[in-house]
């Protein structure tokens, strides 16, 4: 049995839904309720995934946590409908996006929703209510982040800079798409549906230049395609009910 514990609105939830959805796998629905209520972070689910966020994955008792992992977990253990090259380089090319699915796009539209919607959200808090939610983070880095941010805020200079190095990837996507329909070659793997729901919050966070498609036309071609496969619309989903 597949269980996912994941947020309806979690970009990184999103992508394993869509490849759950591709591999037309059947999957318990165990929602975890942010905002207020923060089950991500009560004891029950921390024994679950130590870090506090999602998705996590169970499989049969066995828990798999981090979205990316999580992707080539599926893959290994359900191959039938394959979304992982065979040829070893286009695998490696896969595993680049998947490394910047993270390590550039989540952090950076991190850094800028940061001002655009979470601060919004906890305006009506206090500085020591805030400081007492970022204290409850398990993680030391995560802690660390989130204490600055309610105490600081982010600055023009880092969000300017967030959407810069953002720019810069769709850079790279709009060089590689011109050359291949998919980012790691000739089929739709891993890495397309690692960097999806990112575009989609692009939309959210109104970033005009990033998904102006005259300026990177494959880029846009790319996104038109994505958005007509029927996992789309599943894993994107806001609700089990809006599923398809």
């Amino acid at each position: 049995m597949l269980a996912l514990y994941h947020m309806w609105t979690s970009t990184c939830s999103k992508k394993v839904r869509i490849c759950l959805a591709e591999k037309g796998l059947d999957w318990e629905n165990r929602v975890i309720k942010g905002g207020s209520a923060r089950e991500n972070l009560a004891p029950w689910y921390l024994k679950i995934n130590p870090n506090g966020v999602v998705p996590s994955l169970d499989h049969d008792g066995r828990i798999i946590i981090e979205s990316c992992v999580i992707l080539e977990y599926l893959e290994d253990v359900f191959p039938d409908v394959p979304l992982r090259p065979e040829d070893p380089a286009a695998r490696a090319a896969m595993r680049v996006w998947l490394d910047k699915s993270e390590s550039v796009v989540h952090k950076n539209i991190n850094i800028i929703s940061h001002n655009r919607f979470m601060a919004a959200r906890m305006a009506d808090l206090s500085l020591e209510q805030k400081m007492k939610m970022a204290e409850s983070y398990p993680k030391l880095e995560l802690r660390f982040e989130r204490v600055r941010r309610y105490r600081d805020g982010v600055s023009a200079d880092e969000e300017a800079l967030a959407e810069a190095l953002l720019a810069e990837l769709l850079d790279e996507m709009e060089e590689t798409l011109s050359a291949s329909p998919w980012l790691a070659g000739d089929m739709f793997t891993l890495a397309d549906i690692a960097i999806t729901p990112f575009l989609e919050r692009f939309e959210v966070n109104g970033l005009d230049a990033l998904i102006d498609w005259a300026a990177r036309p494959a880029v846009g071609d790319w996104w038109r395609r994505i958005g007509a496969r029927p996992s789309f619309e599943v894993g994107m989903a806001l609700d089990m009910a809006n599923a398809g």
